[in-house]
């Protein structure tokens, strides 16, 4: 029996991203190791991905709401998914004694939670003043200064980044 359409548009969507985060990350590597041209292909063999799963998600989900609908899609359907998919992922790393596994999914899930709460302040007319920065380490967003260290994995100020 043949996989129907939308589990080729699933299966498509998540090796485009995959694959992009890990030439993201032979990017990041390649320019730290003073390789500005393998870092170059990296970047753009990685743009090249971002359009495959843009498209990919486009056709799976249809055409997007207005600015509106798709902050109340982020707060009551994807972030609620995220934070209850990690906690079930946690679960399975702790049972399974994967401790380092299990501790970055649970600061992924403490990081969704955070997202949640971000999303629900602009959703009720509020947000936190000043431009978001995200930990390189584990994704906790901040706004306005960076934290001397970071509410989840303990990071260092320096590791928040603005978000462009």
């Amino acid at each position: 029996m043949s996989q129907a359409p939308q589990a080729h548009l699933q299966e498509a969507f998540l090796k485009a991203s995959l694959s992009r985060a890990r030439l993201e990350m032979f990017a990041q590597q390649a320019r730290s190791q003073q390789h500005p041209q393998e870092a170059e292909l990296y970047d753009a063999l990685a743009a090249s991905l971002k359009v495959h799963a843009r498209r990919f998600l486009m056709l799976m989900r249809g055409k997007l709401g207005d600015v509106a609908a798709n902050l109340d899609e982020a707060r009551q359907e994807m972030l609620p998914g995220l934070l209850q998919g990690y906690a079930e992922l946690v679960a399975q790393a702790d049972q399974a004694g994967r401790r380092v596994e299990g501790t970055a999914l649970d600061q992924s899930a403490q990081v969704a939670q955070r997202q949640g709460e971000l999303a629900k302040a602009l959703a009720e007319g509020g947000r936190e003043a000043g431009p978001y920065l995200v930990c390189s380490i584990c994704g906790w967003l901040a706004t306005g200064n960076a934290p001397e260290r970071c509410p989840v994995c303990g990071a260092v100020h320096e590791k928040f980044q603005p978000v462009a």
